[in-house]
């Protein structure tokens, strides 16, 4: 039961948090190119996911429940979501502070951009440790949910190769470290394994975690 009201209010939260960071009351439009970035995609998915689970939990023994809520995917959720804070706030936002790129720091305290960058990432690890099954998680899991963040890569690199900016941006990559051309191949490919390997053993630690809450 509490697991199903957890997901409902997380996709509420969410829905209100991309709804005031997406929307731009005075052109009465969305943002352009909104849903090229991770943050946006990973809390579109998430409001998703946690609709499904909520409205799909009137029946706990149904098969679409009983996946969406079993140990394997509830941590690849989990960690999905989560890494949008941990990328945003200990990779962004210092880049951006080193930089002095005022683009990425301005409107970082409005309240769109904390709950999708803090709030719903925070409310979703909550519900894992507290409601969702830990039960059975193995280093499999911690590798298999590398899906998730490969496939924004291969999107994120093939509509780079369009050609076409980011919305009314002159940039064709959404984050610094996938900017291949301005990195150079040797770099380009270190911080890509260097964040597969970051998100590998943050996959190890949430099975760990779920083991020891067991």
């Amino acid at each position: 039961m509490m697991l199903r009201i957890s997901a409902l209010f997380i996709a509420v939260v969410t829905a209100v948090g991309l709804w005031k960071k997406a929307w731009l009351p005075e052109k009465k439009c969305f943002r352009a190119g909104f849903f090229v970035y991770y943050t946006h995609l990973s809390n579109l998915f998430i409001l998703v996911y946690q609709l499904v689970l909520g409205a799909s939990g009137h029946d706990p023994d149904g098969g679409v429940y009983r996946w969406l809520s079993s140990p394997g995917v509830a941590v690849s959720v989990t960690l999905c979501i989560y890494v949008t804070h941990l990328i945003y706030a200990f990779v962004l936002i210092p880049s951006a502070r080193r930089r002095g790129d005022e683009s990425w720091l301005r409107g970082r305290f409005s309240f769109g951009n904390l709950c999708v960058h803090y709030v719903t990432p925070g409310l979703v690890v909550l519900q894992w440790l507290l409601w969702q099954d830990k039960t059975g998680l193995t280093v499999g899991h911690a590798a298999w949910w590398l899906v998730l963040p490969l496939a924004y890569f291969a999107f994120a690199m093939l509509r780079a190769r369009t050609g076409v900016p980011i919305g009314h941006s002159d940039k064709l990559y959404p984050y610094p470290f996938l900017d291949y051309p301005r990195l150079g191949a040797k770099r380009f490919w270190l911080y890509v394994t260097g964040i597969l390997a970051f998100f590998f053993a943050l996959g190890c630690l949430f099975v760990g975690i779920g083991s020891w809450l067991t």
